[in-house]
């Protein structure tokens, strides 16, 4: 097993390095034939100081002068946050920037801010006092993703764990608003 950032992942599914990769990954990536197996969304994590707390859902627009945990520029999900900021015309001015999803919701329950993270983030968030809430106008979700290699078949083993990887991915993104 390989942990690595998304690029790595697609190489080594291209070379035959591994038999298959799991994430968020381009559409237009060439090489590689996909199989959805959930599809995320990215949410609004609150503390209970945050005026979000007991909201059934938020609007982008509302952030404007929430302050905001993001990750870095590096991850995938900060271009997705920026996408929504801009779609709701709110300047992104975080008041800080993680690199890690166990930071934010750290950060968060701290009551330090509220962080944007994909719906998978629950799993960082259960035991801790935080709400999950889905964010609208726009909402924002993309595909989680099991790829192999393009003209091959796929390895009994990874056959038979497609649809174990399917009911994991799928209990991780629920699609309702959350209280962990």
């Amino acid at each position: 097993m390989l942990d690595t950032g998304t690029d790595r992942i697609v190489e080594a599914v291209r070379l035959g390095k591994a038999d298959c990769g799991l994430g968020t990954f381009a559409p237009a990536e060439e090489g590689i034939e996909r199989a959805s197996l959930a599809r995320d969304s990215l949410m609004l994590f609150c503390g209970p100081g945050s005026p979000f707390f007991d909201r059934d859902a938020v609007a982008w627009r509302e952030l404007a002068d929430e302050p905001l945990v993001t990750l870095t520029r590096d991850s995938g999900i900060r271009l997705l946050v920026e996408v929504g900021y801009e779609a709701a015309e709110v300047p992104l001015r975080p008041a800080f920037e993680v690199s890690q999803i166990t930071t934010a919701v750290a950060l968060v329950e701290a009551g330090l801010g509220s962080a944007v993270l994909p719906t998978y983030a629950f799993a960082a968030a259960e035991g801790k006092r935080v709400a999950a809430r889905p964010l609208t106008a726009p909402s924002i979700s993309r595909d989680i993703v099991l790829i192999h290699a393009s003209g091959r078949s796929l390895s009994p083993a990874v056959a038979a764990f497609e649809p174990v990887l399917r009911r994991c991915a799928q209990r991780l993104t629920p699609r309702r608003s959350f209280n962990v």
